[in-house]
Parts: C-alpha cells; sequence; structure tokens
C-alpha cells in the first residue's frame, strides 16, 4: 500500500501538482499540508425481526393486508463503512479542510457484497482570523459538514446509529458558518451560526405537488466546555434550526403555502475519572428526518388532511453510561449502554393509511464492550433491543413490536 501512496504523490508532483516537502507529507503548489487517515472496518450482524444494523423492528403490516414475516433471525456483513480522509492545512494562510468519504453511498449492495459506492462525507474549509495569542478567535466555514444539531452517541452502530438520534447521512449538510472560540482558561466558548441547507435533508412530505425553499435555513450553535476537575472536561451544547418553505397541491387550492420547520435541543457529557455520562435531548416540528430511523416507516413532515397542511413533531431523548476501564487499572476495555427514544406526534390521518406503515415511537436499549487488541486496531460486540410502535395499514399503534440484534465489528484507524 506504502508503495502505491508514493508512486501516486511522486507522478502527481512530476505533473506539477504537488511537491514533496518530506517523508510521509505532501505540499501542494499553495503551500497546503495534506495528511491522509481514515479506518478499514468490518460488520457482522446477527439480526430478528429487523434488517442489517437496523434501529426499528419490523411492522406486524406492511401495508393493509400485507403482513410481514414471521421473524426471522438473518446474518449479514459489510466492511463498505471504511472511510478515507484527507486532512488539509495551510498554517501561513491560517487555513485547515478536510475532504472525506466512505463506501456507504446510495445503491450499494452493502449488505451482500462489496461493491460499495463512493459516498462524500465532509468537504470543507475554515479560515481563522486570529492564529496566535488570541484570547478569541473568529472563524469561518465554508462547505460541508455536520449540521447544527448534530451529536453522537456511545453505540457501535456507526451506520445506522440508534432510534433518536440525530447521526445519519443527512447531517453532513453544505453551509457557510461564522463563529468566534474564546478560551476562557477552565471555561471554553465557540458560539456559531450558519446557513445552511436542511430542506431536502430532514424535510419529507406526503401527497403535495412540490415543495420548495428560497433561501437556506438557519442553525444555531453553542458549545460550552469546562473543567470540573473530575477528570476529562465536561461538554455542554444548546441548538436551534430553522428552514422555511413553500408547499404546493392545485387540486386542493394550496399554491406555495409558506411554511416553517424547526428544531432545538441540547446535550451534556460529564467524565468523571473513568465513568462518562451522555445525554440529549430535543424536540421538533417539520422535521421529520432528523430522527434517523431504519427504512422507510417515518412519518412525513407534512402531510394533507383534505385540504389542511398537517405538520408532524418529534420529541427525542437519551441516556447513557461508559466505563472504561484502561484510565481505571490499564485495562483496554470499554463498556458502554444506554437508552434512546422518539415520538412521532400529530398524525391524525396518517393512523388510517392502508398504504405505509408509520413509526409512532422507536426505542433502542443497547449495550457494548470494545477491547483495543492494539492502539490502531479495536474489535467490539454489541447487543440492541429495538421496539418500535407502529400506525397504519392494520397495526396496533400501542402494540411495540420488538427486535433484536448482535453484531460484532473490527476498526483499524491509520
Amino acid at each position: 500500500m506504502k508503495k502505491k501512496l508514493v508512486s501516486a504523490v511522486v507522478a502527481l508532483s512530476i505533473f506539477g501538482c504537488v511537491g514533496i516537502a518530506s517523508a510521509g507529507s505532501v505540499t501542494t503548489k499553495t503551500d497546503t499540508n495534506i495528511s491522509i487517515s481514515g479506518f478499514t472496518q468490518m460488520y457482522f450482524d446477527w439480526a430478528n425481526n429487523q434488517g442489517f444494523l437496523a434501529n426499528t423492528a419490523n411492522p406486524e403490516f406492511i401495508k393493509a393486508n400485507t403482513k410481514s414475516s414471521a421473524a426471522q433471525t438473518s446474518f449479514g456483513s459489510t466492511a463498505n463503512f471504511t472511510r478515507l480522509s484527507l486532512a488539509l492545512e495551510n498554517k501561513s494562510e491560517g487555513i485547515k479542510g478536510l475532504i472525506e468519504g466512505d463506501f456507504w453511498g446510495g445503491g450499494a449492495n452493502i449488505s451482500t457484497d462489496g461493491n460499495g459506492n463512493f459516498r462524500l462525507r465532509h468537504a470543507y474549509f475554515v479560515k481563522e482570523f486570529c492564529q496566535e495569542g488570541c484570547n478569541y478567535t473568529p472563524w469561518l466555514l465554508v462547505g460541508q459538514t455536520f449540521n447544527s444539531g448534530f451529536y453522537l452517541s456511545y453505540t457501535m452502530n456507526g451506520p445506522n446509529n440508534i432510534a433518536g438520534s440525530s447521526s445519519g447521512p443527512g447531517n453532513r449538510i453544505p453551509q457557510v458558518g461564522f463563529g468566534v472560540k474564546f478560551d476562557l482558561g477552565s471555561v471554553k466558548l465557540n458560539p456559531q451560526i450558519a446557513a445552511q441547507d436542511l430542506l431536502t435533508t430532514f424535510i419529507s412530505q406526503s401527497g403535495f405537488d412540490s415543495y420548495r425553499s428560497t433561501m437556506p435555513g438557519l442553525g444555531v450553535r453553542l458549545p460550552v466546555e469546562f473543567n470540573t476537575g473530575l477528570g476529562k472536561p465536561a461538554s455542554f451544547y444548546a441548538d436551534f434550526q430553522w428552514q422555511n418553505l413553500k408547499l404546493t397541491k392545485q387540486t386542493a387550492g394550496i399554491d406555495s403555502s409558506n411554511q416553517n420547520s424547526y428544531e432545538f435541543g441540547g446535550g451534556l457529557e460529564l467524565p468523571i475519572y473513568f465513568v462518562s455520562f451522555k445525554t440529549d435531548a430535543h424536540y421538533s416540528k417539520g422535521f421529520t428526518k432528523y430522527d434517523l430511523l431504519y427504512g422507510n416507516v417515518m412519518p412525513p413532515s407534512y402531510y394533507l388532511n383534505g385540504t389542511s397542511i398537517e405538520k408532524v413533531s418529534a420529541t427525542a431523548w437519551d441516556a447513557m453510561l461508559k466505563v472504561d476501564f484502561n484510565s481505571l487499572a490499564q485495562v483496554p476495555i470499554t463498556i458502554a449502554g444506554g437508552y434512546a427514544q422518539v415520538v412521532f406526534g400529530n398524525l391524525t390521518t396518517l393512523s388510517n393509511t392502508t398504504t405505509t406503515a408509520y413509526a409512532r415511537k422507536a426505542s433502542t436499549i443497547f449495550v457494548n464492550m470494545g477491547y483495543n487488541l492494539t492502539k490502531s486496531a479495536t474489535l467490539g460486540l454489541e447487543y440492541d433491543r429495538n421496539k418500535t410502535y407502529y400506525v397504519g395499514s392494520n397495526n396496533d399503534p400501542n402494540n411495540g413490536r420488538v427486535s433484536n440484534q448482535v453484531f460484532f465489528v473490527g476498526t483499524y484507524k491509520f
């Protein structure tokens, strides 16, 4: 692999694209240093009454008079979440950037073979306007990266996360952001605001002729990091996102109806020596795709009730705990677990649909263990119990469907 990489770099330098500054580094004509990183990752998954690495159980009825298959255990595998990153830095200009992708792109036969489609995850640059000796540093970001409400959980299910989480491909969106980093000693702040393309990312519709936006949405985030004297710094965030859109349904007399979708929430991560506690909560309206669920079971953000426009709400929260035995007794093992859920509201006529089963509530209980085989290689094992309540298509909204999965994951970071 090293020989192929060196050959490629030499070839590029011959064509005048890059120069070889020193062993292991590459410098472009604009004096930008490029470093390569990423990881290889492989999953073995045993799932019962759900899809591959899913975070929802199968409905009883897919649609009216069409019953789902009986609960069965299936095995699947993939290495398509393997990731490749190019970190960019131009110290003289105060610019950093990232280009990152994986092989989890749409259309890939991800659970049966290795034909994964390459997918762009991040592509952005950040300009900092004060590089040394500043208590505050203004910055400008342009490109595609995480939205203002993004957060991570302690699950090892990287591709699909857990029910009620905001982790997914839609959380990396084109944007222009501005913020200021404040270093106040024991407290660090980084308030930020961004113009973001939130329409197709988080908003869906059912029954309308079209939906569109004329301007980007707005994202605001306030991250705070502070020392507690109990180990690593604790972190807190609060966020708000908003998107204006227009809906059209000619037969209902609706022509470019002005609508507003929004989301707000917050979270806290509190490390206490070798134990870390994490919790997040958020509420949204007209933003159903923000809460990533496996399959086509998420209710639409907007739908028609006769000639009235209805907007679906969502309330989600999680609570998780992680124990790092390496910090406690130099044992390279971590154990984590937690619970997360999302509840959708204002489903009204969606409860009577005969064509689709929509989730009313979805939750996940998970527990996992990680073992550091080496400094760069990690092995993990996780158990998930998913419970999903469905409406429509003869499903009982008060009788939750249950699924289970156990998966093994191996990761090598480079």
